[in-house]
């Protein structure tokens, strides 16, 4: 009989209420990697994750934050979107260093990839900017635009080349950008929700609406495999960039799958939030004995972020 999953490292209570985005940053060069949450509320935490505590809280934004990222190259620097609202880069004290109108109303979140960020703006276009080092500004590189007869957007993916971008779209359209012009383009039957990209594998991931996760090749949108879940709506999905072996899921139906990135099997699932979880994030050298391949963390509509140290050793992953 398999074993049942462990239980998760720690939980975490986030006292600004339900929690809608994570980020890991570090806040010295070399140092260890905190946690970054966003809520419902508005508010970004700092979490402490050797004694599991809060040690900076702030209010960022007046709405919903959609996305969270942090600047692997600028320690401390953190980014946030709050919806329909702006996006404000803020340094580990909680003080914005620079801020821009972000017009898009839907619940399409940003992408970071080094010093490159794709946002989504009106009329379902992206903008890409460059993230100057020396200023910590944003200078636009780039608007990509698509007809409207195909929705809203709905998910943006960086594939770490700063011309070439995936976008998502209501429709169930999916299209490869290198710069303004679509190199492929693909349709599936329901609503894309979030993407994910395997550089290694040269694979991209798709989430939708329904029971089914799309497995692409990422040079000319082949369609490799697909993947039917138990139940319907993906929320979010996140790679362990420590060592590209695992990926985990998560939405409406409050769940985590955790899956082989090799053969996309699914290897378990974690059931511990009362509501759809949101966020998830692989936090690299940080696990539940310290100085693993990572912790994952989720975040949920119940204001809670669970921890969890699974499949550390290769024996463990198939």
């Amino acid at each position: 009989m398999a074993q049942p999953p462990p239980d998760p490292v720690h939980i975490l209570h986030n006292p600004s209420g339900p929690v809608t985005a994570l980020a890991a940053l570090r806040l010295k060069e070399d140092g260890e990697y905190n946690l970054v949450s966003g809520s419902e509320s508005g508010s970004i935490t700092i979490w402490n994750l050797n004694v599991y505590r809060p040690t900076k809280t702030w209010q960022a934004h007046s709405a919903t934050i959609v996305w969270i990222g942090a600047l692997d190259d600028r320690p401390g620097y953190i980014i946030s979107h709050g919806r329909n609202e702006s996006l404000i880069i803020w340094n580990a004290e909680g003080i914005s260093v620079h801020q821009m109108l972000v017009t898009h109303e839907g619940f399409c979140k940003c992408d970071l990839w080094a010093n490159i960020i794709a946002i989504p703006a009106k009329k379902n276009s992206v903008e890409i900017f460059n993230i100057s080092q020396e200023t910590t500004s944003l200078d636009r590189t780039g608007t990509l635009t698509i007809d409207d007869d195909e929705g809203a957007l709905m998910a943006i993916k960086l594939l770490g080349k700063q011309t070439t971008v995936v976008t998502a779209y209501e429709s169930g359209c999916i299209c490869i950008w290198n710069e303004s012009v679509v190199l492929h383009q693909t349709r599936v039957k329901s609503m894309p929700t979030c993407l994910g990209h395997h550089a290694q594998r040269n694979e991209l991931l798709l989430g939708t609406s329904c029971e089914t996760l799309y497995i692409f090749n990422v040079d000319d949108l082949t369609e490799l495999k697909s993947v039917v879940l138990t139940n319907p709506g993906l929320n979010v999905m996140a790679l362990r960039l420590s060592d590209l072996r695992l990926y985990a899921t998560a939405g409406w139906d409050h769940r985590i799958r955790f899956f082989s990135a090799r053969t996309h099997k699914k290897l378990c699932v974690l059931q511990l939030h009362d509501g759809p979880v949101n966020s998830l994030v692989f936090i690299m050298g940080q696990s539940g004995g310290g100085g693993g391949v990572g912790l994952l963390a989720a975040g949920g509509s119940d204001s809670l972020i669970s921890l969890w140290d699974l499949y550390s050793q290769p024996s463990q992953q198939q």
